[in-house]
């Protein structure tokens, strides 16, 4: 059983910890799961290829062979944003009626003081796996690892490492539901070209800024086909602009970013021919309508049949824990599974924390899930590896 009051601790000691992302420095939150994991006799491996942004692979190998289970998690946190918004610092970590508070306490320390708890909790029984148990912690999960230094780092270097990975278990929010399907994300990058003019004589200019906006009210109707039983559609959200620079010029140029989710069975390649033609369409309708597309950042959308034998084993494992039956549903963001799919590595997210505390003021969990959480790991490790 989980040690409630090492588990509390823990977690706190990780959310006064600061991994905002950007910049990271996930090196703070990784020197203290290193040092509880060395101490339970647990293999360090670390990868790092940003200062201060390390990757730690703890490995506990069985006396005999058989299976590999990997957990995973990551070690940074969005932004908290103005501290001024929140009730309380949000680096406190703070114990208040039942809850530890601060960021980065639902997404995701909880979940990683958990996997270390798990571990302790079987090192404790004395329990020996049969074949390989291993922890992953990422750096940079939250910006998408674009730069290759966490997840896009390490998953290559997986099965030279551990063997051929039977499931990774992710611990990303999910209120201990059972996660097996995710959708991808297709950023986009739109930039309108127009003509400067003075802002008293706009005819004389083309606006940029009036041109995009136009495109991305379009844009933000546009139909997209596909549908799956648990996520339902794909979606489009607009969620940066910016343009021009001085009130009184008419802008010559603008840019959005836009976030489009995709659901298995949406083609990412048809998507953007579908944009490219509605741009052809309204520059037809528009001579002076001049935009530009660019693919920021593409990740596959990830699922897994709910008849796996190992989503059926966690399945039970959470609800003997827990005393209900978990929803095995999909996941509307990203956990990065897709990049471990990539390499040949079979995924299922489980991890404590509500969907609604994520990227939030006042972020809060609350330790009954924790320590929940904890005994689920430890479980499914027992089973999984027997």
């Amino acid at each position: 059983m989980a040690d409630r009051n090492s588990i509390v601790k823990l977690v706190q000691q990780l959310v006064q910890k600061n991994t905002s992302n950007p910049p990271g420095n996930e090196k703070a939150v990784a020197d203290v799961l290193i040092e509880r994991l060395k101490a339970a006799g647990l293999e360090i491996k670390i990868f790092e290829a940003g200062a201060g942004r390390p990757n730690v692979l703890a490995i506990w190998r069985g006396k005999t062979k058989g299976k590999i289970l990997l957990l995973n998690g990551h070690m940074d946190t969005v932004p908290p944003g103005p501290r001024e918004n929140w009730k309380f610092d949000p680096f406190s970590g703070r114990l208040a009626d039942g809850q530890i508070c601060g960021r980065g306490s639902a997404d995701m320390k909880g979940a990683l003081a958990a996997m270390v708890g798990a571990v302790e909790a079987l090192k404790k029984e004395r329990w020996e796996p049969k074949g390989t148990l291993a922890m992953l912690f990422v750096s940079n999960e939250e910006m998408g690892d674009l730069e290759k230094i966490g997840m896009r780092l390490v998953a290559p270097k997986l099965e030279k490492e551990l063997g051929k990975i039977d499931c990774m278990l992710i611990g990303d929010v999910t209120e201990l539901n059972v996660v097996i399907a995710e959708k991808g994300a297709l950023w986009l990058e739109f930039i309108a070209k127009g003509k400067e003019a003075h802002g008293s004589m706009p005819w004389l200019g083309i606006n940029a800024i009036e041109k995009l906006g136009k495109f991305l009210m379009e844009l933000r109707s546009m139909p997209l086909p596909a549908s799956h039983p648990l996520l339902g559609k794909s979606t489009i959200s607009i969620n940066t602009i910016s343009g021009g620079y001085k009130t009184n010029i008419v802008p010559a140029t603008a840019k959005s970013t836009v976030d489009i989710r995709l659901v298995p069975g949406e083609d990412k390649e048809h998507v953007k021919a579908a944009i490219q033609n509605l741009i052809k369409m309204m520059r037809a309708a528009d001579s002076d309508m001049n935009i530009e597309m660019k693919e920021v950042i593409y990740v596959t959308s990830v699922e897994t049949d709910a008849d796996e034998p190992f989503v059926q084993q966690l399945v039970k494992v959470v609800r003997e824990v827990t005393g209900k039956q978990p929803e095995v549903r999909g996941e509307h963001g990203s956990t990065g599974a897709a990049i471990f799919r990539a390499e040949g590595i079979a995924t299922v997210a489980c991890g404590p924390g509500k969907d609604s505390a994520c990227h939030v003021v006042d972020e809060t969990i609350a330790v009954d899930d924790i320590v929940a959480a904890t005994d689920i790991y430890a479980k499914f490790a027992k089973r999984f590896l027997a």
